[in-house]
């Protein structure tokens, strides 16, 4: 995709235009602080995630987008090309760490891929509220059609789920508005652009670290096993003091977009 690329957000009303890491590897600073700006401490500790982001950011440059507004940045996207199986009630509970796992290893068999695997969206702070996640979600569609893949896998982090901790996945999942639409704001994108909700992945990303490590993440103190509830976790962290450990594990939902359609 050229960066010459440009469009009209007429939901966020301003122009934008659309450049790959590969294009403009001098926005690579920025846009990897960008997509670290809107999440939790603790998100950022996901050691699958953390062994193999360096080798995703070399190997897939290209499918790393930055939407920028003149110069500054709006949004960028984090995505992963890899195969997948027809059967998309095959995509494993593991989500993202799966994906992030296999695309490095598909692509270092030589594995081609037919799918890509979206790991973030994330909005500049300045840029939030004008609709540019759903702008931004388009684009991913796009891209995946010129790159003539099949289909996009998300697993999905739920927006709203980290205000109800306590309440199993599987049912926010099915929570509707008073219009009936999906409670979810970020799922109600997805449906509204043609999205499939295939299933839940429970083991989507698995945070351990030490009691002291989960303190300093959260700024919370955690003096005696159990589930603590942790701002902006979609599941409690079961703490366990005698063994030193703190795990963390993030449910998402699993979102199909179908690029030929």
């Amino acid at each position: 995709m050229s960066s010459r690329y440009s469009a009209t957000s007429s939901a966020a009303t301003v122009t934008y235009r659309v450049t790959t890491l590969s294009e403009q590897p001098d926005l690579i600073a920025r846009h990897q602080t960008t997509g670290g700006s809107a999440w939790p401490e603790f998100m950022l500790h996901d050691p699958v995630a953390i062994a193999n982001w360096e080798k995703m950011m070399s190997y897939f440059a290209g499918d790393q987008l930055t939407l920028l507004v003149g110069d500054k940045i709006a949004a960028v996207v984090n995505m992963v090309p890899l195969k997948v199986e027809a059967d998309l009630g095959k995509l494993p509970d593991r989500g993202v760490d799966w994906g992030v796992e296999k695309s490095v290893a598909d692509y270092e068999n030589g594995t081609p891929p037919n799918a890509l695997m979206g790991l973030q969206i994330v909005v500049a702070k300045e840029f939030r509220g004008k609709k540019f996640s759903e702008t931004a979600t388009r684009e991913v569609i796009a891209h995946a059609r010129r790159r003539k893949l099949e289909r996009i896998v998300l697993p999905v982090r739920p927006n709203e789920k980290h205000a109800f901790p306590l309440i199993p996945m599987d049912q926010y999942i099915h929570w509707k508005n008073p219009d009936g639409l999906a409670f979810d704001s970020w799922l109600r994108v997805h449906m509204r652009l043609g999205g499939d909700l295939i299933g839940i992945c429970l083991k989507s990303m698995i945070i351990p670290g030490t009691v002291s490590e989960w303190e300093d993440w959260t700024g919370q103190k955690f003096p005696g096993s159990g589930q603590y509830i942790v701002p902006f976790a979609l599941n409690p962290v079961d703490v366990d003091i005698e063994r030193n450990r703190g795990i963390y594990v993030e449910p998402n939902v699993w979102v199909v977009h179908h690029a030929s359609a």
